[in-house]
């Protein structure tokens, strides 16, 4: 084998760098694990379906991206969270990311029980909006 005759040193500098080459792909997600948090503060349920950002370190940093989410609706005056997932913004590797613009597209309930058309909500600015692996964004209020 070609790895055996080079020197201890030779191999795990190697090994290192085959490791490190396959812990961020170029398309690799933004940050893994993300949930992001809303507080309902309006007078009565909404359902929410996506969830919308800019990635300020991506190739495009004025582009929106929007994230599908398990569609939740949220009592009103709860605060809720979306399920942990990959974000998909990132076309380089997945270090030093910066998310802001955060927004929630979702709908309201009238007294009828039917869901009315869905709507963005205002736009949130983390205080701290470095992503990272299990990152908690919010909660926003959401109306």
């Amino acid at each position: 084998m070609i790895h055996a005759r080079l020197p201890l040193a030779a191999r795990s500098l190697a090994a290192l760098l085959v490791a490190a080459g396959a812990a961020a792909p170029a398309g690799a997600a933004v940050c893994n694990n993300v949930t992001f948090w809303l507080t309902n503060t309006s007078d009565g349920p909404i359902l929410v379906t996506k969830v919308g950002y800019r990635d300020l370190d991506s190739s495009n940093p004025s582009k929106r991206w929007v994230e599908n989410v398990k569609d939740f609706s949220c009592p009103a005056g709860q605060t809720c969270a979306t399920n942990p997932q990959d974000l998909g913004s990132a076309t380089r590797p997945r270090e030093n990311h910066e998310l802001t613009d955060i927004q929630f597209l979702h709908s309201h309930q009238d007294i009828y029980g039917n869901w009315k058309n869905e709507v963005w909500s205002s736009k949130n600015v983390p205080a701290s909006m470095t992503c990272t692996d299990d990152r908690d964004y919010g909660a926003y209020d959401v109306n």
